[in-house]
C-alpha cells in the first residue's frame, strides 16, 4: 500500500504532494513501481498534529481522487480519514476503501456499509495531539488484540469487511511498538487481514540511535522483511514502493523454493473473478453479478523437482467459463472442484498428479448478495477429496 500524503505538514513527505498535479503524478509513479493499493491522506496524523476542518480536508482530497481516477491506473484507492463525512464524499468520488486511524466507529461503518467498502480499523491511544504523552498499557498485545477483535465484530454486524492495524507509533512507546511487532501473530487470531505501517516512523529513530526521517528506509525495510518472511502481515503500508516490491518478490521466491521441499504443499488461488447470471430466482438472474472464487489445493509429497504450479495444470479461463452454465453457487463450487481434478489428471498424462491431490477446497462467494443482505459473506464452500 503506497502512502500519498496530500498535506503540507505530514511527518515524512508533508508538502511534497500538496498540489493535486504533483499528487496525481506520484500516484502514477507508485502504480508503475508495483503498488497494489494507494492510500490518500489529507490530514496529518503525526504526534502533536492539529485537526483539519472537513471543508479543507475535502478540498485537498477530492481533486486528487478524481485526478487519479481519470488515469485509470487499475490500482484501488484508499482514503485515510477519521471523518465519516470525508469518507462518504471520497468513496462517491472514486475511492474504494477507508483507512481510519480512529478505529472505525459506528458512523464510519455505516458509511462503509452504504458503499460496500472495506475498512482498515487502526488502534490509537488518545488522539494525534496527545497520543505520545506517556502512553500506558497493562498488556499492550492483549489489549490491542481485543480492541481490534471488537472492531472486526462490529464490522460484521454492519456487513463490512474490517482489516486491522495495530497502530505502530500511535500512542505507544518504543517498547510497546517492539512488543507488538514481535507478537504480530497474535493479531492473526482475530481472523482479519493485518495491515502494518512502520514506514519512516519515529520509533526507528529511537531504536537506531538518532536517524532522521529521510534515512529510515533501511530500518523500515528490515521490520517489513521480518513481517513478510514470517507471514504475519498481509499489507505493508509504505512510502517507498519500489524497494518494498523488490523485498516482497524476493521473499516470495524464497518461500516458494522452501515450500517445494516440504512434506505437504499448498497451491492457492484467491479472488478469481467470474461474472454470471446466477441465482435461484429470475430476478436474481436478470443481471450478471460478480462472483469471487478461492481455490486451496493440498498436495502430498512428490519426487523432488516435480512442479506444483497450478498455472501449469489448470486453465483458469475454463474455470471462469463454468460460471456461465450454472444457477447456484453450490453447483458452481462442485463443478470447479471436479474440473480441477479432471484437468490435473489430464495434464499429468494420466492419474499421477490427481493422486497427489490430498484435498481440495473451493469457495464461491457473492459480494453483492452479502451487501444487500447485510451479511459478512454469502456463498458456498466445497471440500473435495479424490
Amino acid at each position: 500500500m503506497g502512502v500519498l500524503n496530500v498535506t503540507p505538514d505530514s511527518f515524512s513527505d508533508g508538502g511534497s504532494f500538496h498540489a493535486p498535479e504533483a499528487a496525481v503524478q506520484h500516484a502514477r509513479r507508485m502504480a508503475a513501481e508495483g503498488a497494489d493499493l494507494i492510500d490518500i491522506g489529507a490530514e496529518s496524523t503525526r504526534p502533536g498534529a492539529e485537526p483539519v476542518v472537513l471543508s479543507e480536508e475535502l478540498a485537498r482530497l477530492l481533486p486528487v481522487i478524481e485526478g487519479i481516477g481519470r488515469l485509470d491506473l487499475g490500482v484501488p484507492l484508499s482514503v485515510d480519514t477519521a471523518k465519516p463525512e470525508a469518507a462518504d464524499r471520497a468513496l462517491a468520488a472514486g475511492a474504494h476503501m477507508i483507512n481510519d486511524i480512529s478505529g472505525a466507529g459506528e458512523a464510519m461503518l455505516e458509511v462503509a456499509a452504504r458503499h460496500g467498502a472495506p475498512v482498515i480499523a487502526m488502534h490509537m491511544q488518545g488522539e494525534p495531539r496527545t497520543m505520545q504523552r506517556e502512553p500506558r498499557y497493562d498488556d499492550v498485545v492483549a489489549e490491542i488484540r481485543n480492541y481490534l477483535a471488537e472492531r472486526v465484530a462490529a464490522g460484521r454486524r454492519h456487513g463490512v469487511d474490517v482489516l486491522v492495524d495495530p497502530g505502530i507509533g500511535f500512542g505507544k512507546t518504543l517498547e510497546h511498538n517492539l512488543d507488538l511487532l514481535a507478537n504480530l501473530d497474535e493479531l492473526q487470531q482475530i481472523g482479519a487481514p493485518v495491515v502494518l505501517g512502520v514506514s519512516r516512523k519515529s520509533f526507528l529513530d529511537r531504536l537506531l540511535g538518532g536517524v532522521p526521517v529521510e534515512e529510515r528506509l533501511s530500518g523500515t525495510l528490515a521490520v517489513n522483511a521480518w513481517a513478510a518472511a514470517l507471514e504475519i502481515a498481509d499489507i505493508l503500508r509504505v512510502h517507498d514502493v519500489e524497494p518494498h516490491r523488490q523485498l516482497a518478490e524476493s521473499i516470495g521466491a524464497l518461500r516458494l523454493r522452501r515450500d517445494r521441499w516440504t512434506t505437504r504443499r499448498r497451491v492457492l488461488a484467491r479472488g478469481v473473478v467470474c461474472r454470471s447470471r446466477i441465482g435461484v430466482t429470475s430476478e436474481e438472474r436478470a443481471e450478471p453479478q460478480e462472483l469471487l472464487v478461492d481455490i486451496d489445493v493440498t498436495l502430498t509429497a512428490g519426487a523432488r523437482g516435480t512442479r506444483d504450479d497450478l498455472a501449469e495444470t489448470v486453465d483458469y479461463a475454463e474455470l471462469a467459463a463454468i460460471a456461465h452454465e450454472v444457477r447456484l453457487v453450490e453447483t458452481l463450487a462442485e463443478r470447479i472442484a471436479a474440473s480441477i481434478g479432471r484437468e490435473t489428471s489430464k495434464a499429468a498424462g494420466g492419474s499421477t498428479l490427481r493422486r497427489r491431490i490430498e484435498s481440495l477446497r473451493v469457495r464461491v462467494t457473492k459480494p453483492r448478495a452479502a451487501r444487500e443482505l447485510g451479511a459478512a459473506e454469502v456463498g458456498a464452500e466445497v471440500d473435495w477429496r479424490p
